[in-house]
């Protein structure tokens, strides 16, 4: 396992630069152990964007800069006159290596900071991020998770499967192949959903708007008893009567496959056909 952390001789003096913030923008190569297998690549914030691409050999580059209207503070009133304000810095970062295992954090929970990482092609990645910032991702061919409390997601040409959230931001993907055996999900409570899947794609879709409509290209085949009520009769047992009923809308493409999860409270779907 290799750590690279502020003061860390591997860092060498840049490394301590960066943690005190003395440079705008702060870059960092991190070799894997095996170049020769896949890596995953974990990016967690608490404040700032994460923003990820395919192409990198046998190593991850992270680069970090400061988020903007972080650490933007009004001066305190007992600022004697004639004093400046000398901006030090906060944060750094925190990166860990561990059998192909990239961890990437900010050195301050409170330290906004912008993330961009290259990768190598084939990665893995589970990428989230809170408040202040948007999520993008371009060629990379992985399992992909995305999380993003208040942004959008934007994913381009990627490949493998999609797990994708957003809360309050719209989910944009745009798949060159996918995993035939994973299933995929693209959410949002506050946002649209519009994803291009491959036109060979075989799937079956869970479709759900509470305030929208649903819009594809692909000839989807709906199923029209799916969203009858359940029943779960547990009285026998000392337990409950329940009836549950989906209102989520289910069909398939090309026949049929894993499910495909496209929902969102407030706004449209879109699934196109590449």
């Amino acid at each position: 396992m290799k750590i690279f952390r502020a003061g860390s001789p591997a860092l060498a003096c840049a490394a301590i630069l960066v943690a005190q913030g003395l440079y705008a923008q702060d870059k960092v190569t991190v070799p894997l152990s095996n170049a020769s297998q896949p890596a995953t690549v974990k990016v967690h914030l608490m404040h700032g964007s994460i923003t990820v691409t395919g192409g990198a050999s046998g190593q991850v580059v992270v680069e970090s800069s400061k988020a903007a209207g972080r650490n933007e503070k009004r001066q305190p009133r007992d600022v004697p006159p004639g004093m400046k304000r000398i901006d030090i810095g906060r944060g750094g970062m925190d990166i860990v290596e561990d059998h192909n295992v990239v961890t990437i954090s900010t050195g301050s929970p409170n330290a906004g900071s912008n993330i961009v990482v290259q990768v190598p092609t084939n990665a893995s990645l589970q990428l989230k991020t809170l408040n202040g910032g948007n999520i993008e991702v371009t060629g990379v061919n992985g399992e992909i998770e995305v999380d993003d409390l208040n942004g959008a997601i934007s994913l381009k040409n990627v490949s493998g499967s999609v797990l994708a959230h957003s809360l309050n931001g719209s989910v944009t993907a745009v798949l060159d192949r996918v995993t035939p055996d994973k299933p995929m999900s693209f959410t949002s409570l506050n946002g649209k959903i519009d994803v291009t899947l491959p036109g060979d794609t075989k799937a079956r879709v869970r479709l759900k708007t509470d305030n929208g409509a649903v819009y594809s290209d692909f000839d989807v085949k709906i199923e029209v008893d799916a969203n009858k009520p359940v029943v779960e009769d547990n009285r026998g047992q000392g337990g409950k009567y329940r009836i549950k009923v989906d209102r989520s809308v289910y069909g398939s493409i090309n026949g049929g496959g894993p499910e495909y999860r496209f929902e969102t409270m407030n706004g449209n779907i879109f699934i196109h056909k590449k």
